[in-house]
Formats: C-alpha cells, structure tokens, sequence
C-alpha cells in the first residue's frame, strides 16, 4: 500500500487513492484501511467485478 504505512499500534497512517476515482483519502489512525471515498464507488467495483463474473461464464 503506497502512501499509507501501518504503525506499530496497527493503525494506518498517511493517505491512499480511492480504487475508483483516485481521490486521496485520508486514513486518520483507522485500522482497516478506507479503500474506497463514497459508498458508490465501492458498489460500482462489486458491479463491475460481477458483470465481469457473468461475462466470463458465456
């Protein structure tokens, strides 16, 4: 993961792209990293991913 680093107390610190628009998000101390900036985006990944999955089956 670039740009953000996991501390010692397992906490991400610094900022990732979100997997949709590369928008920086910043990680504050969580400890899951946020991968994507709206929950949309994340949606539109799983919509994708699984129309790719259909797709591949014909």
């Amino acid at each position: 993961m670039s740009g953000a680093e996991l501390g010692a107390d397992g906490r991400y610190r610094g900022q990732l792209p979100c997997r949709w628009c590369d928008a920086r998000l910043d990680q504050a101390g969580r400890r899951k990293p946020r991968l994507y900036c709206r929950t949309s985006h994340r949606l539109k990944v799983y919509g994708t991913w699984l129309a790719g999955l259909v797709a591949s089956a014909f």
